[in-house]
């Protein structure tokens, strides 16, 4: 566990003014940062598992920052002034960045990973001077389609009601045990805010539903991230994104790969310890630029 003391939460204002709520493990003054993106149904605390690995680890040498991306935990909802899309999400990001300073490693999950590359494309010059990127289960385009496509979601939407089919999608998803607002009904609380705050949920999982599908890594992207350490860790037994898909994303950004052994989809939640070794290898890197640079200043 981490002591109360080690973890500090810290608002984080958007672009269009929507607050995101983040929280700090570790030092802001630490020499090094990991920022953690999480993916479709599920918020900051997908992470804790390896947040807590890698802080005793390394005894709290580093900071690691998580946030709830919009929609999602005890972040502001998306508006009809401000819909959920990947330009939004990426200028979410971009503000959550604001607030790291030193040698920045940036990791994120699934579909998070598409994401990234959209905030990279936007970003170039800011990405470039990352210090490494982790990808989890990560591929180049949308992974779901069978599952999601425009003929097939509407009926399990029809069929399923829509909070239901999100639960369902999210089990098919994450093996991982759900929170708790993906619970069945008869589990979840009365309070009426916690049953507001669920059919917020569920609509930014669907907003997500159409905002991921296009995305497509783009040469300018590609470009961008070829340039930064990067490392692609896949499951051998993730059902979502297979590790050849993982092997290809590695291949066309020139990533180091490798594959976990029975591993599935929430390698990161489920597999802390061989999550951590790439996490540890970029944050080598950045140690190693920090090095050079002050000996050479």
């Amino acid at each position: 566990m981490i002591d109360h003391q080690d973890a500090c939460p810290f608002p984080v204002v958007a672009p269009d003014g929507a607050r995101l709520s983040a929280v700090r493990i570790g030092s802001a003054s630490a020499p090094a940062s990991v920022v953690y993106v999480h993916g479709m149904f599920t918020d900051a605390s997908y992470w804790k598992p390896l947040v807590e690995h890698l802080h005793h680890r390394l005894e709290g040498g580093i900071a690691q920052i998580c946030y709830d991306q919009r929609g999602h935990g005890s972040s502001d909802c998306a508006t009809r002034e401000t819909p959920l899309n990947l330009e939004v999400m990426a200028g979410d990001l971009a503000a959550v960045l604001d607030h790291v300073d030193g040698a920045v490693v940036l990791a994120a999950h699934s579909v998070a990973a598409l994401l990234v590359q959209e905030w990279a494309g936007r970003n170039p010059a800011r990405a470039r001077a990352l210090s490494g990127i982790v990808l989890f289960n990560a591929c180049a385009e949308f992974p779901y389609t069978p599952v999601t496509s425009h003929e097939i979601l509407p009926g399990l939407l029809e069929r399923r009601g829509r909070y239901s089919a999100i639960e369902e999608l999210s089990s098919l998803l994450y093996t991982a045990p759900p929170s708790e607002r993906w619970l069945p009904a008869r589990k979840r609380s009365a309070d009426p805010s916690a049953v507001q705050r669920l059919r917020a949920t569920a609509e930014a999982a669907l907003a997500e539903l159409s905002a991921y599908p296009p995305a497509v890594l783009t040469n300018e992207a590609a470009d961008v991230l070829r340039d930064i350490p990067t490392w692609v860790l896949a499951g051998q037994r993730d059902p979502v994104v297979t590790p050849s898909r993982s092997q290809r994303l590695a291949e066309q950004i020139w990533a180091d790969y490798d594959t976990i052994p029975g591993a599935g989809h929430s390698l990161p939640h489920v597999d802390p310890g061989p999550a951590s070794e790439s996490i540890l290898a970029a944050l080598e890197v950045a140690y190693r630029a920090h090095r050079q640079n002050g000996v050479a200043s």
